[in-house]
């Protein structure tokens, strides 16, 4: 079997005959028909940016397109020739139909020249220029053309090409009778003879006519389509993801089979894989991508239904395929004038939009104003109870302040108070201890009086008794006074020790080393020495030394010679 790009052009009015033939009725299925949109929205997002970028299509279309004219221009052998403008043929056969009926007659008369021997090929070529006629409206042409096709003389694949360019012409002059229904259904009863044809060959054509059982269903209601039919092209378009016509061509009649059975969302689905490769390959005869913007169109999806009407026109009228520009031209009008129709309606509901914009923005310019007014009072009542806040924040500091100052008075006062009492307690003991001293030295000056009164009436008794030498001894005797001067100095020492604590330390931070005395020796004698008396009656307020000297009895050279830290004064000289 020939590779199926040969066998395009025959494959494709069978395509636009059944688009013709069929009558789409779109019911109300708002529910389902927009589910269908949101499954497959992925789908359309990939299609509507395969358009956006056509323009890259169409730029490597035309380089391949120019470097197989290169290739041609220099080729010298005619099978070389007839090769390239095979492919030549196969670019333009969707995408120029202009170029493509050039090449076609120049590779048929090539091959009716070179291989005269060759019917097939020579028949292949009749069928693909007949293609072209029926595509540009040519039917006489192309009638011409087949009724000079000897069929028994064809092998089974050139056959099957044969059935579908009669059917195609056939489906095409149907839809140009139009109006006169009686001439319709004779045609599309020949067309669908021919189709039957196809159907009837079985499977020895090859896979490329699996769409065949399809389209004969949705032609002729009666007639049941087998699950075995419906799988192998449903497994073949779900396992083949090259971009190809055939492939196109598969997708697009499964999903008129889906759209027949009422499955919205797989006849979307395949509609728009159908849509997609069309767009890959740059095919300008295009059915899937007119019937996807019709069903958007019905559903509400103005925006991009019309885009892709747009672009299916101008491929259209590049492709200079009269049928396929008159039905889109009613079918554009329509979406044109509900586009215009749903943009007055938006002009107005935006007109009335900007009515209540501005109302609200007038009302929002008040609620500002308002708010700004609030604003302000609120500020200023933030700022006087911030004003208040600080100064009853500085009350409290300053409360606080002489709480703990009262706190430190308090605590001081409390301190003195202590002090005040350890001083009156040192007071009362010293006023104790000098009631206790007075009342001692009162005792003693009595003892010393009543000491003399008893000295002096034993001088009076020796001297009534005229015991003159008795009473001699008695007044020369020194011993007397050294006795009543020993025990004067005992009392004076447990006076100063009682009198002062810390007589002994007060002494030695004024003593120089070696007049130092140990405390613990003076207080377990109990007695001091001249020294220490003299500096113990200096400490009691007797300065003059005249007066120290008179109450120890001693000269006043020993109390210069005993004093401590100390020069003699004025007084003490003069007294000296």
């Amino acid at each position: 079997m020939k590779n199926y790009i040969h066998k395009m052009p025959r494959k494709i009015p069978a395509i636009a005959c059944l688009l013709i033939l069929l009558s789409i009725s779109f019911v109300s299925r708002a529910h389902g028909e927009h589910h269908a949109i949101t499954a497959n929205e992925a789908l359309l997002s990939r299609l509507d940016s395969i358009l956006l970028n056509h323009f890259k299509l169409i730029r490597d279309k035309e380089n391949r397109i120019d470097g197989l004219r290169e290739s041609l221009h220099r080729s010298k052998s005619n099978s070389d020739r007839l090769a390239i403008m095979r492919q030549l043929y196969d670019e333009y056969l969707v995408y120029d139909s202009d170029s493509a009926l050039h090449y076609v007659t120049e590779s048929r008369f090539l091959a009716e020249r070179t291989h005269p021997e060759d019917y097939n090929l020579i028949t292949e070529w009749k069928l693909n220029q007949a293609f072209i006629y029926t595509v540009q409206g040519l039917f006489d042409q192309t009638l011409a053309l087949t009724q000079s096709i000897d069929t028994k003389l064809l092998n089974p694949e050139t056959k099957a090409d044969y059935f579908n360019t009669l059917a195609y012409l056939y489906s095409m002059r149907a839809t140009y009778i139009g109006g006169n229904q009686k001439l319709w259904e004779q045609e599309a009863a020949i067309a669908n003879q021919y189709r039957d044809s196809i159907y009837n060959m079985g499977r020895e054509i090859g896979d490329d006519w699996l769409w065949i059982p399809i389209a004969m269903t949705l032609d002729k209601p009666q007639k049941n389509i087998s699950d075995l039919d419906i799988s192998e092209i449903k497994k073949l378009v779900d396992n083949t993801k090259v971009p190809s016509r055939q492939n196109a061509i598969n997708s697009y009649w499964l999903s008129r089979y889906y759209e027949e059975k009422g499955d919205l969302d797989l006849m979307l689905r395949y509609k728009t894989i159908a849509a997609i490769y069309d767009a890959q390959i740059l095919n300008r005869e295009i059915a899937a991508l007119q019937e996807i913007a019709t069903f958007l169109f019905d559903n509400g999806s103005l925006n991009r239904a019309y885009t892709f009407l747009i672009y299916a026109v101008n491929q259209a009228n590049l492709y200079h395929n009269r049928y396929r520009i008159v039905a889109l031209s009613d079918v554009t009008r329509s979406v044109r004038d509900k586009y215009r129709e749903e943009l007055d309606k938006r002009d107005k509901r935006l007109r009335i939009l900007v009515v209540l914009l501005g109302v609200l923005a007038l009302i929002l310019l008040g609620s500002v104003v308002f708010i700004i007014m609030e604003f302000n009072k609120l500020k200023k009542t933030r700022n006087l109870l911030k004003t208040a806040n600080q100064e009853l924040n500085q009350s409290i500091e300053d409360r606080d302040k002489a709480i703990v100052q009262l706190e430190e008075s308090n605590s001081q006062l409390h301190l003195l108070n202590n002090r005040l009492h350890e001083v009156n307690n040192q007071l009362q003991e010293a006023n104790s201890q000098k009631i206790g001293l007075l009342a001692y030295a009162f005792k003693l000056s009595a003892q010393y009086i009543n000491t003399l009164e008893d000295y002096r009436k034993k001088l009076l008794k020796k001297y009534k008794s005229k015991r003159f030498d008795e009473l001699g001894i008695l007044i020369n005797d020194p011993e007397f006074i050294k006795e009543h001067y020993q025990g004067f100095y005992e009392s004076f020492d447990k006076m100063v020790l009682s009198l002062f604590p810390n007589f002994i330390e007060d002494y030695n931070s004024t003593a120089p080393a070696e007049a130092q005395v140990s405390p613990e020796a003076i207080m377990k004698t109990k007695s001091l020495n001249t020294r220490l008396r003299i500096f113990a009656l200096r400490k009691l307020g007797v300065s003059k030394s005249s007066d120290i000297a008179t109450m120890l009895n001693v000269s006043i050279r020993t109390v210069y010679n005993n004093r401590i830290s100390e020069t003699p004064t004025e007084t003490d000289e003069n007294n000296d």
